[in-house]
């Protein structure tokens, strides 16, 4: 189990591999120097002799030193002067990697940064978080590991000026709670679709109950008394194992009288587009479809192990949308739980079918102040925006504000994309049609959706570019290939600042 302490700073203490930062060309901060000094200038001494010049997540290595401190690592800043919080996330990221791959089983960690502005707390918060993402692996299927493949890296202790320990520790207390919810989110989409399934969702959710979070569970049978027509198609097709399942999850951390939020997650844990079969090369990444759902669920156990003062619901709509003889079909008309007729136009526009019936059931149940859903729901949108951005769309303004900033502090940004009305798909002969378009298809999907998000304040993040990695990793702002648990941190981060 990793582990972290935080230790007033005391250059003397110092023992084995220690990691220090930098200044663009070269410049130590100020609490590295005396570990400098202490060392005969043997820093100094490096970084002359190397092509070192501080950039952002560059590395420089000190290795062979006499006495306590055996080794000593590196790490550039850049123009220091100018860090944000997300700087310091992705210089975690760098410092986990870099102590990972050299087998490292503890460092001190000397934390701190330029300026008078400057929020130890913050920053080590962020680099710490950062670091814990770059330690993350999933190794559940591979039978054979060599002892040199295994994670060693188990303590950072990360040392702070004396006068900065108390509001550091308080800081970092939680984000062993935000580490476990996103790995959690992780594992789901990591997850072969053949384990991962609506039924296996289902026992993950319930296990949330051990940490305080009621859940509630409808199979396909109460679904269909319900009336919610729309997901129960969806997966139909599937086998009988593998049938729709509705996760209801509540956690309620805030005061009595605090408003509820409800946080929706797209669970289909494999597409194949159904009769509108998905091409080769499509299909073989369709088992992340569930990333919307896999992040409500790992949100949910962030805010029960943080404690986070906040009331909030979490549904998740899980399906498996296949071909099969009970399969719907294209054309079809379906009577939404809403009530509105809904004419199906594509059996690959699945998601926005099943985010439907479970946002209207949550807002007539639950009655919450605000929405969100998180869904991988088109191709449109991981084509406008790669994966730097997740789209969002929003009815409500403030909302959307304050979405945008939580994605600017925790580094899972959104891009505002219009939600008008006159995106929405035509029909002849029902209320509204699911079919998607080859341009503007993001809008179109998120136009559907407010059909069923009512006058409810409500916003629809569409995370199908930044789910995922290895789709497009030559564009990723998340450094860490595979699985990203996308939406996790920025909604613990915006749902604790919203209160």
């Amino acid at each position: 189990m990793f582990q972290v302490s935080v230790v007033a700073l005391d250059e003397e203490k110092l023992r084995g591999t220690v990691v220090v930062f930098a200044r663009a060309k070269g410049a130590l901060l100020p609490r590295g120097k005396p570990l400098n000094a202490a060392l005969g200038g043997a820093v100094d001494r490096a970084v002359k002799n190397s092509r070192f010049v501080g950039d952002p997540g560059q590395a420089l290595w000190i290795t062979g030193l006499a006495g306590a401190v055996g080794q000593i690592l590196v790490m550039g800043l850049g123009e220091a002067a100018s860090l944000g919080e997300n700087d310091w996330r992705l210089r975690g990221v760098d410092v986990g990697k870099e102590l990972d791959e050299r087998g490292v089983a503890q460092a001190w960690v000397v934390t701190e940064g330029p300026g008078k502005k400057f929020d130890p707390a913050t920053a080590a918060g962020a680099l710490l978080e950062g670091l814990q993402l770059a330690l993350y692996r999933f190794e559940r299927f591979r039978t054979e590991v060599k002892p040199h493949q295994k994670p060693a890296f188990r303590k950072a202790v990360l040392a702070v000026p004396g006068r900065d320990v108390g509001e550091v520790r308080r800081r970092v207390a939680g984000v062993s709670g935000l580490a476990a919810g996103t790995d959690l989110a992780r594992d789901l989409v990591n997850l072969p679709p053949n384990i991962a399934g609506p039924a296996y969702m289902a026992r993950e959710a319930r296990k949330l109950s051990r940490l305080g979070v009621k859940v509630q569970v409808l199979d396909a049978r109460a679904l269909a008394g319900l009336g919610m027509n729309l997901i129960t198609a969806v997966g139909a097709g599937a086998a009988p194992d593998q049938q729709p399942r509705l996760i209801l999850m509540k956690y309620a951390g805030g005061d009595k009288g605090a408003p509820w939020r409800a946080v929706v997650g797209k669970g289909v844990t494999f597409d194949t587009g159904g009769y509108n079969l998905k091409p080769t090369g499509s299909l073989e990444t369709m088992k992340s479809d569930m990333a919307g759902a896999a992040a409500v669920i790992g949100l949910m156990k962030a805010l029960a192990l943080r404690r986070s003062p906040v009331n909030v619901v979490g549904a998740c709509g899980c399906v498996v949308n296949m071909v099969s003889s009970r399969a719907y079909l294209p054309s079809a008309v379906l009577k939404s739980y809403q009530g509105l007729q809904v004419e199906v136009g594509n059996t690959d526009a699945e998601g926005r079918l099943v985010l439907a019936d479970v946002m209207a059931y949550v807002i007539r149940r639950e009655k919450p102040a605000e929405l969100v859903d998180l869904a991988t729901l088109t191709g449109a949108c991981m084509v406008a925006l790669g994966g730097l951005y997740a789209g969002l769309f929003s009815t409500d303004d403030r909302l959307a504000s304050r979405l945008l900033e939580a994605g600017e502090r925790t580094g899972e940004r959104l891009w505002r994309l219009p939600v008008d009305d006159a995106y929405a798909a035509k029909t002849q002969i029902a209320d509204v049609n699911n079919n998607g378009r080859r341009y503007g298809g993001a809008s179109t999907a998120a136009a559907f959706l407010k059909k069923f998000a009512g006058r409810n304040p409500w916003a629809h993040l569409d995370i199908a570019g930044v789910a995922l990695n290895e789709k497009v990793p030559e564009d990723s702002q998340f450094p860490v290939k595979g699985a990203t648990g996308f939406g996790v941190r920025l909604m613990v981060n915006y749902l604790e600042g919203v209160r």
